[in-house]
């Protein structure tokens, strides 16, 4: 059975399109009971988050936004 090195070492020969659609089609296959608990730093960052937005020092962006800082960020823009 092939290792976890050669099994990536393969999908890194495949077009960008469709390590997408693969990344796609394993995560599929991931039950959300299976996924990962968040780390303790990544927690921490959500709950200062979410106290920032409750005390009003903070306000949501809109969807629009944040999908275009994104893109921008990744040299995609549109």
């Amino acid at each position: 059975m092939p290792v976890f090195e050669d099994i990536l070492d393969a999908a890194r020969t495949l077009t960008p399109t469709d390590r997408m659609r693969l990344i796609d089609a394993l995560w599929e296959d991931v039950a959300p009971s299976e996924w990962p608990l968040p780390s303790a730093e990544w927690i921490a960052e959500a709950q200062w988050r979410s106290d920032e937005h409750d005390q009003g020092s903070t306000s949501p962006a809109p969807w629009t936004d944040v999908r275009d800082r994104a893109r921008k960020k990744a040299g995609r823009e549109e």
